[in-house]
């Protein structure tokens, strides 16, 4: 979802991004995303001797990668550009390091590639993040293998969400007619971004793919997005599908389940929040529960007020 200041999309999975040069002072392809500004930041950068680059080599690269897919322009200082059209990308790396895999010899350079993409849409900032993990196998752990590993593994991860922010941006400037042909097509990266667009929208036609996910998915970052895009929407037909999501389930993510049911609301809701208030063996449940009722609560009390005074429910 948007987050930031509307929710954020989180892009979950591997996946890929690029950037082309700006054609001249003033003006740019239009079939290319602007980037206002591309930059990286973060701990991770700061004295990494697994990758022996700082901060700026990092960005550098990241700018190679983008250019390098045709995708993107870099907009020079002065230059003219649709402010609507135009993003802005920060890169983070929530980790490098060193890992063995089951069944796999040898040691593997794993680096992980955080990418948020802010976009101005109806004058509003919305926020989008991409992820992608880069792995190398390791050949020689001594001397410059290690590093050369490493590196290539981050340029792994760069490629991976330079082509998820290209992915993304696309699906923002998409009709819903174009998105709901994007559902039926076998690129499952495309489907994800056009589902995710779609309900950012409320469109309501996708509302049983996500229904679908809930039912069949065993992938906790694909049940979260559905989940997320199904409160957001406020769709009642999601609150069965999530509560038989919650058996089996580990407590942590039982509690978000509860939040997401008590955003959606309604007489079904309630009855079992309430419920799980009450009865459930878990006391960090029935907590959690208790104050997603609370919520529906103070909601209710708010739009009631609105209502009294002749505001918006």
């Amino acid at each position: 979802m948007r987050c930031g200041l509307p929710p954020r999309r989180t892009c979950f999975g591997v996946m890929a991004l690029g950037v082309a040069l700006l054609a001249g002072a003033g003006c740019t392809r239009s079939s290319k995303h602007v980037l206002t500004e591309v930059q990286a930041t973060g701990p991770t950068l700061m004295d990494n001797g697994l990758l022996g680059l700082n901060r700026a080599q990092v960005e550098a690269e990241l700018r190679r990668t983008l250019l390098a897919t045709g995708h993107f322009a870099i907009a020079e200082p002065g230059s003219k550009h649709d402010p609507e059209k135009a993003a802005a990308v920060t890169l983070e790396l929530p980790f490098t390091r060193e890992s063995r895999k089951e069944g796999r010899a040898g040691t593997f350079a794993e680096v992980g590639a955080s990418l948020t993409i802010r976009r101005k849409m109806g004058g509003v900032t919305f926020r989008y993040e991409v992820a992608g993990l880069g792995e190398v196998r390791i050949e020689n752990p001594e001397g410059p293998a290690r590093t050369r590993a490493m590196r290539a593994a981050l340029s792994s991860a760069l490629q991976q969400v330079a082509q998820a922010a290209h992915l993304q941006l696309a699906a923002l400037d998409k009709s819903d007619a174009d998105l709901l042909r994007d559902l039926r097509t076998g690129d499952p990266r495309v489907q994800e971004f056009a589902i995710r667009v779609l309900a950012e929208r409320k469109n309501p036609a996708v509302v049983e793919t996500l229904l679908e996910r809930l039912r069949e998915s065993e992938d906790p970052e694909q049940l979260r997005q559905a989940m997320g895009a199904l409160a957001e929407m406020r769709e009642q037909r999601a609150v069965r599908p999530l509560i038989d999501l919650t058996r089996g389930k580990d407590p942590a993510f039982v509690q978000e389940v509860l939040f997401a049911i008590a955003q959606i609301g309604g007489e079904e809701a309630m009855a079992y929040l309430f419920t799980v208030a009450q009865g459930h063996d878990d006391p960090h449940l029935r907590a959690a529960a208790q104050k997603a009722l609370d919520e529906i609560g103070a909601r209710e009390k708010l739009r009631r007020t609105r209502t009294a005074e002749g505001g918006t429910p």
